[in-house]
């Protein structure tokens, strides 16, 4: 499957198509279940992740997203293995949606031009993404 998505398209959180191609680069990117796994070497579920990313949307909506002041590097701020199996999701979704070989989310939302909506877009489709592909408690222990 071939997915075309330019740098400017609106990121769209629900789209499958979106979220098949952020698998496709997980499977490219990592062996097993690799992504899934924090810094700590502690294994991370889905919906971790997804509450994570949850929580940073919801801070940024009640603080106020300002990028370099209150941006994603500050939204995404918690415990470490966590915070950092987030930004690898996020990365995927980014690069899924841009055809980047790598990115760093928590930079992403200082491009100029950028705009609340797509922070918005893209912590939305972070989190759908690890509801639907993360691992549970089940398959981590």
């Amino acid at each position: 499957m071939t997915l075309s998505i330019t740098a400017t398209a609106t990121l769209d959180a629900q789209s499958e198509a979106l979220l098949t191609r952020a698998a496709e680069l997980e499977a490219l990117w990592c062996t097993g279940s690799q992504l899934w796994f924090g810094t700590s070497g502690e294994p991370v579920t889905g919906t971790q992740v997804a509450r994570h990313l949850d929580a940073a949307l919801g801070a940024m909506e009640r603080d106020g997203w300002m990028p370099g002041e209150f941006g994603l590097w500050q939204a995404l701020d918690g415990p470490t293995d966590v915070k950092s199996v987030s930004i690898s999701v996020l990365e995927l979704v980014i690069c899924a949606h841009t055809g980047a070989s790598a990115a760093e989310p928590r930079l992403w939302d200082t491009v100029p031009g950028r705009t609340f909506d797509q922070v918005r877009a893209l912590l939305q489709a972070g989190a759908a993404y690890a509801r639907a592909h993360g691992p549970s408690a089940a398959t981590t222990a």
